[in-house]
């Protein structure tokens, strides 16, 4: 026999070395997947919807990016495939400014889609929300990937707070920053399979993963990752952002979409940097001279002389200019004495220069104009927000009037760039007879659109109190300078609409969201909110189940309307029927820490105590700061006289919220019961200094001090 040819020999080489290997993990994918291991990283599912095909939004897509404990959601995303006839179908594109936050039922998305109906009666318009919060725009090309095959008539595109901070940016702290591109995309889509998940879970109990964060701490997580605006790694950010926007054109304009990308906007004027370092090192006697100057400048500005400062520090940054408070302190002093030209432009290099970058630079903005250039008469077009926000403010300086915070609009901010995307997208629209504008029609006004979406006082008052309390009061807003201040004026803020919410003024806020439901009665959103009014604010629980029911109807798939319904059914004292709205909220959402909780405090009112210990402690694992749920677990063992385990639940949620008042007098209650009262009034004491005027602490320990007086009489 003649021995193997050259070429067969290469043949059986290239067998053994390439598709051997690549058999057996194909193979190894497969068996993973016919055992049930990982999870479908695709961003849409197929679902049916009143007997029909449809799209349902994946609650598991975001884990491809995040720890699965903190990874964000989706709201609600649920249309028919195909596509109805005469409808005119936007995707939105973004983070969280896109998505609504803090309130996604008055986001600019929901108000175009006013202005769509209110001009153009005769079409059927879907605007459909796909922002996650904390994502960027490699996250964002893979959905575009989706949309582009879901019939898109519009992509609106508003991204770019997250560069540095999202997935794989240089600040961020959920996966490891790559300067290679291609490196980027090979995570990315080895993360859509079992292997890749299964290495990537492997990883992460043994290897660097291991200390990804295990609970969503918002804009806290990222104090220690400081990225300075002379960092080599920004050029990497500001390439990618641009790669990745100029293959989601290509994307969505192959798919039949046009495009609009949005430039960002951000607060200027009211938003004061977030972290700030100097430029450059400096001499220890240079450093102290820098310092001396801005101290007696920030001492000048305090006083009122704007001049003086000005001069201190105009002095200060001849030595380092580097310094983000400098600028935002040159910017107010210049504003005050009527230089508006200077302030704008220390203002812009406040926020250029802070190291926290949570906002869109002049880097990003210059990408999403180099985007929409090139791809100019191909379908994509440019939709200048920042520019929108500069005409629309005082001396060219956006704050506080269209922003809540740095970046998340207020009613009027989200309204702008609805206005604005409206103008663009509108003379775009079909032209036939059935589609025709309402004659002499512009779009409706924030009033307007207000009415539509039930955006009332109770709204307002909801929004102030999310805003104050799971922002302005955490880090790192409360390193800004002037914070104090801030939370004093938003005190005040919330307190007058508090004390504005008469009776009258909720049953009309009730009715307000009656009129916009019965105009229309398919909007998941109203129920959802109103569900909320009902209850938290009107004490009405069984009306508010009705409307988490309809939620249930209009988005079955989402966990939103069913963990509500358990809610309510067990305040109702419906135990069972909690227990399995619960369970169907877990289906949907399996790690939503609220939902095992109240399915505790279900299981719990059914006498099922290991049920209800389980998903309290799966509760405060998911979300080591949730109050109710430590509070809940302590409760459970005092009950089951497990004293000593009650006051250790108690302790270790104070660990985690040791300002909590709730958990302090639960600890109180079980130290109380457990015969160490003087330690109950020592933990309560303690607490009283750091909330000398809340009531509860207060009373309680008064209680305790009567008791023991009267125990000490004869």
């Amino acid at each position: 026999m003649s021995p193997p040819s050259r070429l067969r020999l290469w043949f059986f080489r290239l067998t053994a070395l390439v598709l051997v290997p690549l058999f057996l993990l194909g193979l190894t994918e497969m068996g993973l997947r016919l055992f049930g291991y990982g999870f479908n990283p695709k961003p849409l599912i197929a679902r049916r919807w009143e007997g029909r095909a449809a799209f349902a939004d994946n609650y598991r897509f975001p884990w491809r990016f995040f720890p699965r404990e903190i990874s964000r959601d989706f709201d609600p995303i649920l249309f028919l495939a195909p596509k109805p006839r005469n409808t005119f179908r936007v995707f939105i594109l973004g983070s969280s400014a896109a998505q609504g936050v803090p309130d996604g039922a008055f986001s600019f998305g929901r108000q175009l889609e006013v202005m769509l109906r209110e001009s153009r009666p005769g079409l059927r318009f879907e605007v459909i929300n796909a922002a996650l919060t904390a994502v960027n725009s490699h996250v964002a090309l893979v959905l575009g990937r989706e949309l582009a095959r879901r019939e898109a008539d519009a992509v609106v595109v508003y991204m770019g707070n997250n560069e540095v901070v999202g997935p794989f940016g240089p600040g961020t702290v959920f996966q490891p920053f790559f300067s290679s591109l291609r490196l980027i995309r090979f995570n990315i889509a080895l993360k859509s399979l079992r292997l890749g998940q299964l290495l990537g879970g492997l990883l992460s109990s043994f290897g660097p993963g291991k200390k990804d964060p295990g609970v969503w701490r918002g804009m806290e997580m990222f104090l220690d990752r400081q990225v300075p605006a002379d960092d080599p790694r920004l050029a990497s950010v500001y390439g990618h952002y641009r790669d990745n926007l100029d293959d989601l054109c290509r994307t969505l304009l192959a798919g039949g979409s046009r495009v609009f990308l949005c430039t960002v906007a951000a607060n200027l004027a009211d938003c004061p940097p977030f972290a700030s370092r100097h430029g450059a090192p400096m001499p220890s006697e240079r450093l102290e001279e820098w310092e001396d100057l801005y101290r007696r400048g920030a001492e000048r500005e305090d006083a009122g002389d704007f001049a003086a400062a000005l001069d201190f520090f105009g002095r200060a940054a001849a030595i380092d200019d580097g310094h983000a408070a400098l600028h935002f302190r040159t910017a107010r002093c210049a504003g005050r004495l009527g230089d508006h030209e200077r302030a704008r432009a220390s203002y812009r290099r406040a926020l250029e220069r802070d190291t926290l970058r949570f906002r869109a630079d002049g880097g990003i903005n210059g990408r999403v104009r180099e985007t929409a250039s090139a791809f100019e008469g191909r379908g994509v077009f440019l939709t200048d927000i920042e520019k929108a926000f500069a005409d629309a403010s005082e001396h060219g300086l956006p704050g506080r009037e269209l922003f809540l915070d740095h970046v998340h609009m207020t009613f009027r901010g989200n309204h702008l760039i609805a206005r604005t995307l409206f103008e663009r997208i509108e003379p775009l629209l079909p032209q036939d007879a059935a589609a025709a504008a309402v004659s002499g029609s512009v779009p409706p006004g924030p009033e307007a659109c207000a009415e539509r979406l039930a955006y009332t006082e109770w709204d307002r008052m909801m929004i102030l109190d999310e805003m104050l309390n799971a922002y302005f009061r955490t880090p790192p807003f409360t390193n800004q300078l002037g914070n104090a201040a801030e939370v004093a004026r938003m005190e005040r803020e919330l307190a007058e609409l508090r004390a504005g919410l008469s009776p009258a003024v909720l049953e009309e806020a009730s009715g307000s969201y009656d009129r916009a439901i019965s105009r229309s009665p398919q909007d998941w959103w109203l129920r959802w909110k109103y569900a909320q009014l009902l209850y938290l604010g009107r004490g009405r629980a069984r009306e508010a189940l009705e409307q988490f029911e309809a939620v249930t109807r209009l988005v079955p798939y989402s966990f939103l309307g069913w963990s509500g319904m358990g809610f309510i059914h067990h305040k109702l004292g419906d135990a069972d029927a909690a227990v399995a709205s619960c369970l169907t909220a877990l289906e949907a959402a399996p790690t939503k820490a609220e939902v095992h909780n109240t399915l505790g405090a279900a299981y719990s009112l059914k006498g099922a105590a290991d049920k209800a210990e389980e998903h309290f402690k799966k509760a405060v694992t998911l979300q080591p700061h949730y109050t109710a749920a430590h509070v809940n677990l302590s409760y459970l063992y005092a009950e089951g006289g497990r004293l000593d385990e009650a006051v250790r639940a108690g302790r270790r949620g104070l660990a985690f919220e040791p300002g909590s008042a709730e958990l302090v007098l639960a600890l109180a209650d079980h130290l109380v019961r457990s015969g160490a009262a003087d330690e109950a009034i020592s933990e309560l004491k303690n607490a009283q200094q750091r909330d000398p005027r809340n009531e509860a602490l207060n009373r309680k320990l008064n209680e305790l001090l009567w008791e023991k007086a009267v125990q000490k009489t004869p």
